[in-house]
């Protein structure tokens, strides 16, 4: 078995068992619902999630905003004849994206104030998913990639 594909095994290993590994000491043994507020563990252990993951998320979310900001303020060529026969609700799509990030931004940073644990472990879960998702994904994309090359006999 090639290198390159025994390694892809091992990043899918890893990723799915840190994926099962967070899910848990997240959300099933701090038991999420029953720790109402982040005040219940030391300060210094709040800040030290509260600051990355708030950073990550917010940045995140004034990206989603800004995009936004951009489709509704662009100025764009008129478009060709066969164009404007159809609606076009990219102007709308645009305010609802903005709308949508303004009002989960302040969401999260009301969470945050107020230290309620889901405000940070939710944000958190989506962020350590996704990346772990794509380590994944890129382990069974060299897990399944043919090899164009040919074998020296």
């Amino acid at each position: 078995m090639p290198r390159a594909r025994i390694l892809g095994i091992i990043a899918c290993m890893i990723s799915a068992a840190l994926i099962a590994v967070f899910g848990y000491y997240a959300f099933i043994f701090n038991d999420a619902y029953s720790i109402s507020s982040m005040q219940k563990v030391a300060s210094q252990t709040y800040y030290a999630v509260a600051v990355p993951v708030g950073l990550v998320t917010v940045g995140i979310l004034a990206t989603g905003f800004w995009v936004g900001m951009t489709i509704l303020t662009i100025k764009v060529a008129p478009p060709m004849p066969e164009i404007v026969e159809k609606k076009d609700n990219s102007k709308f799509k645009a305010f609802l994206l903005c709308l949508v990030t303004a009002a989960l931004a302040a969401l999260f940073i009301y969470g945050v104030i107020q230290q309620h644990y889901l405000a940070i472990a939710i944000p958190a879960a989506i962020i350590t998913l996704v990346l772990l998702g794509m380590v994944f994904w890129v382990g069974i994309a060299i897990i399944t990639a043919r090899s164009t090359l040919h074998k020296e006999k």
